[in-house]
């Protein structure tokens, strides 16, 4: 794959694929004020997207977000149209759009605002490269130490990496982000060395 190639930002959601979906606030507006807004928005995510996708990776921070998502193949959703792929693909996008509909109205009444809150239709990336794949998750993972939150992405609550870190049940697709890595200490390694491969700084945009 030569990962300098232009990409497509709002590439159709196909079932079985797998995409980078990113998007942030308008202005110098925050995403997430409140501990409880970060909660909020990871229930909404289990809500509407768990039913159609795996998600493999993700991390919430003030003004942007980032998730990694496998969709589910066309027979795994229920009420999916089976044979007419424009139909799977208008519903999976308007799935999305619900969900961040439903946080900004939620998001508005709670802080007491109006109007839009983010600031694009959403982005996607389709990812089609098992190196481009793993290098992302890291990238991910380590997005706050990026922004300078936190000096380590293991102190973050807000993403998914401590639930590759813990045994216990959770509704990210740790076997999928694993199986990238050969083993679970390749993975712990990967983050920690930040390998990533040259020329993808292009993909990585916040």
């Amino acid at each position: 794959m030569d990962f300098s190639k232009t990409t497509n930002k709002l590439e159709k959601l196909e079932p079985g694929r797998t995409y980078h979906i990113y998007n942030k606030a308008i202005s110098h507006d925050k995403l997430f004020v409140t501990e409880k807004d970060y909660f909020f928005f990871l229930r909404k995510l289990h809500r509407y997207i768990l039913p159609v996708a795996h998600i493999v990776a993700y991390c919430l921070i003030p003004n942007h977000f980032h998730l990694l998502v496998t969709l589910r193949e066309a027979e795994e959703v229920a009420g999916m149209p089976e044979n007419d792929r424009e139909e799977q693909v208008r519903k999976i996008s308007k799935i999305f759009s619900n969900l961040f509909n439903s946080y900004t109205r939620s998001f508005n009444i709670a802080h007491k605002r109006s109007g839009r809150l983010f600031l694009y239709p959403f982005k996607r990336i389709l990812v089609d490269d098992e190196d481009y794949f793993a290098c992302l998750i890291v990238y991910i993972h380590r997005n706050p130490v990026h922004h300078g939150l936190v000096k380590d992405y293991d102190k973050w609550k807000y993403s998914s990496y401590n639930a590759y870190l813990s045994k216990k049940p959770t509704a990210i697709s740790r076997e999928e982000g694993l199986s990238l890595f050969g083993s679970f200490d390749e993975f712990v390694l990967f983050h920690k060395e930040n390998k990533i491969k040259p020329g993808m700084e292009e993909y990585f945009l916040e």
